[in-house]
């Protein structure tokens, strides 16, 4: 202290600032100040700041605002909620992952954020697995069976508060791991209780319903040429009625194999349904060994008939004890989820223990730890693939099927001795594959730190932390008979990831006047292990059915192993200076050393904020209360994968005569291989209004890419077929807005906040490597995923119309629209994002809604395109189409002005089984406009009165909830023509960003929430 001071100011993250005169002896007691306590957020490392000192964006979701809507993972939580922050459900399926992306997709290869808990980043992988064999890397048409993503494993219940660090000045403390931004998750320590004991349980149930599948035709039946203009045009002569025509022409089942009138036709281009028509099926009964006709009738919920009413049931139970010198919470978690696909199921177990212990003035303990078991015993695949039963009723079947045979009969054959089915050709009865070709998985996951604090002075803080998250879990897929394994099949996959942070850490905090200095300097180590082992049938499948064992195996087994191991170490520091609470400037550095890459990298970032209301005091009024500028300026990385650098010979799965078998890969690696570069700043700006009712934050950054890490075609003369490059450099330039308002507070007892959020991101290649203008991020149906160089992130490509100059689309002669190959045919990146949340309570009764809303995101939907190809979709029989034909620009593509090759306008008419299988060559129809606005949750809370409780004596405080989550699909786009759900996807990596295929469609789930506290 300066021997002139005259006056001593004292300050306390969540206190009021209090400033006394200088006095021998003095004792000050600050004031709680809630406005300020709603300002403090974690930031790096777990380190808590108050949010006016920070010159980049933070923002931050509270406990209560996370788990009162009941959703069942983190990453549903937290959808719609931050701005920038655009979350993705791959489907409805139970224990689905999501894909998070943080102010936009810039890299080619990995675009989700690191995830932090309690200051030590843990795993976050999306665990996939190649569905049944289908090799989904090769030409991406299979299937993928979504495991879930490593934050499904934090129970929502032990979360205290989630931040997001959006910006590289942000997440700069974090290095070559930080490109995609950081999540920093703290869980509940008991540290905010009164002390004493208290223990707390909270409960969920819910029931889950799907509520967005595919609108669905139920005029025509299974078969082929059974519309009436085909009849009219070609049967009309031949045959004396319509009904005779179809008999011999469009469907007549014997056996379902092929023996019949199209009888192994899995479309439903055959004969008018409802009208008195007798024709032979498949569930019709056989009379002296001839399959007798009956009617011939639509069965128009039979795809909705074969969802089940799921059920989703959570408990939480919680003790927590605060001492003098010490606090306690531990907590046990159980879910149990049943599935809306029949015989799909999850269970979770978790258990989290956070402890704290002051062993004296020098010394503090603290210990996390968190343990979750996921146990499935069947996880349903997605994709275009014969595992995934969706496949087989979503995008081809017959209108007429009657489901409910179906699933009387899954288990019998029919009189041929073949599996009782309505196609013997193509598929399996889905009731069938789901009892008897299941996907077993278990999980357990175990992760926390441990730190040990000692404060030599009292400026002085340090910290030694061990931070260990480990996975181990077992897949076991069992296929007893399907048409692409008709011995059996089965595989056995066991994986074990481990990964240990070991951190040392120095704090420094002082005050010198008005100066006020925080900094701090560490060393991180860090060792990651993953193995995986995987064993089961060949192509040749299994000797005896139903026994899964390897020496039931028939030919040669199958039998992989894997490894792969990746250490580093790194130094980095930071130093905060503020200035009489009115300026703050921060500069971060980062030196990361890593086995992944030969050369060491260094990350720098400064930020800088001004409070112009405290430096002019004036500026303060009713009006405004607050004003804040930041700005800030950022150098952060993007981690490479092991054994990229060096060469390396791997074992093929197969045996020759016993022999293993060894080979060099085909894609050569590059020794100076770097991770990605991120150049980044922000600029933002912070007010309130009207006495703090009012709160705005807006933000507008900009982020460069380069060093992309890309697998390039090379001549074969070098010995490779591809090669691994540093280069391209991708730009975003983006805006995000967050209003917060205080619309009425507590008039009467009635308030009513409402928060919204808005953001958008525009991407740009601005160059690939030399000689380079399109690189190929995903590709699935001849729909490809291009970074092209001028273009934004996400452009798809494939066949589309051939237009004149005019603008206008050529028909050929045969009526039909003329293709023309690799043509721009949408994007997949949103236009813009938004939140918007109100909360209205009058006294003890709450009432909030979150709306969720996208603008554009195209995504190629296999779903609309098979559907539209077989006829299943209602718009292949809209109006009397299938009776009168089509002409196209006129009855169909009416946006479109459609000529003829002399450039007349077109008069040639088709009928509608031709034009929408040309669905199939032409990717362009099936492209869909992926906007939506969405009502995500609802919650009626009530909570009783301490007045009523204090009357028990033992109970603190209790509240009972309605909720609702994924309430509705208020509105989608015209150009989606199925009406499928957009946040549908294939997989939630790049894989399958802007790609749909048979996605389980989402779940609307509605129940109570229950929380007691004694």
């Amino acid at each position: 202290m300066f021997s002139s001071a005259k006056t001593l100011q004292i300050s306390y993250i969540g206190m009021q600032t209090q400033e006394v005169a200088i006095k021998p002896q003095l004792k000050v007691i600050l004031k709680s100040d809630a406005e300020v306590l709603d300002e403090v957020v974690v930031t790096a490392l777990g380190i808590s700041r108050e949010k006016k000192a920070l010159g980049y964006a933070v923002q931050e979701v509270g406990a209560t605002e996370l788990t009162k809507g009941g959703q069942l993972n983190v990453g549903s939580a937290l959808s719609g909620k931050m701005a920038g922050v655009q979350i993705t459900q791959s489907g409805g399926a139970v224990g689905s992952s999501q894909r998070i992306v943080v102010r936009g997709n810039s890299s080619f290869g990995e675009n989700q954020p690191l995830i932090v808990v309690d200051g030590v980043p843990i795993i976050n992988d999306q665990a996939t697995s190649n569905a049944r064999g289908n090799d989904v890397g090769t030409n991406n048409n299979g299937g993928v069976l979504d495991l879930g993503s490593g934050m499904n494993d934090i129970n929502p219940d032990d979360i205290e508060s989630i931040s997001v660090l959006k910006g590289g000045s942000a997440a700069a403390l974090y290095g070559m791991r930080a490109g995609n931004g950081v999540i920093l998750i703290t869980t509940k320590s008991g540290r905010k209780n009164d002390k004493g004991v208290s223990v707390s349980y909270n409960m969920d149930f819910t029931v889950d319903r799907v509520y967005n599948l595919p609108r669905l035709q139920n005029k025509y039946g299974q078969g082929a040429n059974g519309s009436e203009y085909i009849y009219n045009r070609d049967g009309k002569g031949s045959y004396s009625s319509y009904s005779d025509y179809v008999l011999n022409e469009s469907f007549n089942y014997v056996d379902g194999t092929g023996n019949g009138v199209n009888d192994n036709d899995d479309e439903s281009w055959g004969p008018r349904l409802d009208i008195g028509l007798m024709i032979p099926q498949f569930n019709s009964p056989i009379v002296n060994g001839v399959r007798q006709a009956t009617p011939w009738v639509s069965n128009p919920n039979n795809i909705k008939d074969f969802f089940e009413t799921g059920t989703s049931q959570n408990h939480n139970l919680s003790v927590t004890s605060v001492k003098e010198n010490s606090t306690v919470r531990a907590s046990l978690g159980y879910r149990n989820q049943i599935g809306t696909i029949p015989n799909t199921d999850m269970r979770k177990i978790t258990g989290q223990m956070n402890a704290t212990y002051n062993v004296n003035k020098y010394i503090d303990f603290d210990i996390a730890m968190n343990y979750t078991n996921t146990n499935s015993g069947n996880l349903i695949a997605t994709g275009y693939t014969a595992s995934n039963p969706l496949q087989s009723i979503l995008q081809w079947f017959g209108r007429q099927v009657d489901m409910k045979v179906l699933k009387e009969k899954y288990n019998e054959l029919d009189e041929n001795g073949n599996r009782y089915n309505w196609n013997q050709s193509f598929h399996v009865n889905p009731y069938y594959n789901v009892y008897n070709n299941p996907n077993k998985y278990d999980r357990n996951r175990f992760f926390g730190k441990s730190s040990v604090f000692v404060k030599p002075f009292s400026f002085l803080k340090i910290e030694g932390r061990l931070g260990y998250d480990m996975y181990s879990s077992t897949l076991n897929s069992q296929i007893l008979y399907d048409t692409e394994h008709t011995n059996g099949w089965f595989r056995d996959i066991r994986e074990t990831q481990k990964e240990l942070n070991a951190d040392v850490v120095a704090y420094y905090n002082d005050q010198f006047g008005k100066l006020s200095v925080n900094g701090l300097v560490g060393a991180n180590y860090r060792d990651l292990n993953f193995s995986q082992s995987s064993q089961g049938a060949g192509s040749e499948g299994l000797t005896v059915p139903g026994l899964y064992t390897m020496s039931n195996v028939k030919g040669s087994p199958y039998t992989n192993m894997d490894h792969s191991h990746i250490r580093s170490n790194s130094v980095y520091g930071n130093l905060s200076l503020g200035w009489d609470s009115q300026i703050y400037a921060d500069v971060s550095m980062r030196n990361d050393w890593s086995s992944t890459i030969k050369e060491d990298f260094f990350y720098p970032a400064f930020s800088l904020s001004w409070i112009p209301t405290e430096t002019f005091k004036s500026l303060q009024s009713d009006v405004m209360n607050y004003l804040k500028f930041r700005g800030s300026w950022a150098k952060i990385g993007n981690a490479t994968d092991a054994y990229m650098i060096g060469k390396y010979y791997y074992t093929d799965d197969y045996t020759i005569n016993g022999t293993s078998q060894f080979y060099k890969p085909t894609t050569a690696p590059y020794e100076e291989l770097r991770p990605e570069k991120i150049l980044t700043y922000e600029l933002g700006v912070e007010a309130s209004f009207l006495k703090n009712r009012l709160r705005v934050d807006l933000t507008y950054y900009n982020k460069e890419t380069s060093d992309q890490i890309m697998t390039i075609e090379v001549p074969r003369s070098t010995g490779y077929s591809w090669s691994l490059i540093n280069a391209g450099k991708v730009q975003n330039k983006g805006i995000e807005l967050q209003i917060t308002a205080d619309i009425i507070k507590n008039l009467g007892g009635f308030s009513w906040t409402a928060r919204f959020n808005w953001a958008k991101d525009k991407s740009k290649i601005q160059e690939l490597s030399e000689g380079l203008d399109t690189y190929t991020i995903n590709n699935n149906w001849g729909v490809y995923n291009y970074a092209k160089v001028g273009e934004s992130w996400g452009t798809l490509y494939g066949a589309s119309f051939k237009y004149d100059d005019n603008g206008n689309v050529i028909i050929g002669d045969n009526g039909l629209p003329v293709l023309a190959a690799n043509q721009k045919i949408g994007n997949v990146t949103p236009k813009w994002i938004g939140g918007f949340q109100n909360e209205f309570t009058y006294k003890n009764l709450s009432l909030g809604f979150l709306l969720d809303f996208r603008k554009g995101g195209d995504f190629f939907s296999v779903t609309q395109m098979f559907g539209a190809q077989t006829g299943i979709l209602d718009f292949t029989a809209a109006g009397n189409i299938r009776e009168t034909g089509v002409i196209v620009g006129k009855d169909v593509l009416k946006d479109k002005k459609c000529v003829l090759a002399d450039g007349s306008e077109n008069n040639i008419t088709v009928s509608a089984q031709d034009y929408y299988q040309s669905y199939y060559s032409n990717k362009q129809m099936a492209v869909c406009d992926g906007s939506f606005l969405k009502l995500r949750e609802i919650h009626l809370t009530y909570t009783f009165p301490k007045s009523l409780l204090s009357k028990t004596k033992f109970i603190q405080s209790a509240n009972v909830s309605f909720i609702a989550n994924n309430v509705a699909i208020l509105k989608l786009s015209k150009h989606n023509e199925a009406k499928i759900d957009p946040e549908s996807s294939i997989a939630s990596d790049n894989n399958g960003v802007g790609f749909e295929s048979n996605s389980v469609p989402p779940t609307r789930s509605l129940g109570i929430k229950l929380g007691v506290t004694f």
